[in-house]
C-alpha cells in the first residue's frame, strides 16, 4: 500500500471508530439537572459532527484532485512552474 494512500486513510478510520464508539457505549441514566443533560446533549452533537468532519476530510483528500506541481512534465516539455526569467 502507498504511503499516501495510506495517510489519506487515517482520518476516515479515527472517524469510524470514534462512531462505533459512540454508539457501543452503555447509555448513562438521565440526570435530574437540566444544566447536565444539556451539556450531555452539546458534547454528544460535538462527537458527532467531529467524527463526521473526519470522514469527509478523508473523502475529500482521496477524491481531490492532484496539485499542479504534482503532474509528471512530459519529456521534452518544461513545466510551467520552472520559468525562468529572460
Amino acid at each position: 500500500m502507498d504511503l499516501v494512500i495510506f495517510l489519506k486513510t487515517v482520518p476516515a478510520v479515527l472517524g469510524i471508530a470514534g462512531l462505533l464508539t459512540y454508539f457501543m457505549r452503555t447509555r448513562a441514566p438521565v440526570s435530574d439537572v437540566d444544566l447536565v443533560n444539556v451539556v450531555q446533549n452539546v458534547r454528544n452533537t460535538f462527537v458527532l459532527l467531529g467524527c463526521a468532519a473526519l470522514i469527509a476530510l478523508s473523502a475529500w483528500l482521496i477524491y481531490r484532485p492532484a496539485p499542479p506541481d504534482h503532474h509528471p512534465a512530459i519529456p521534452g516539455e518544461h513545466s510551467p512552474l520552472d520559468s525562468q526569467p529572460s
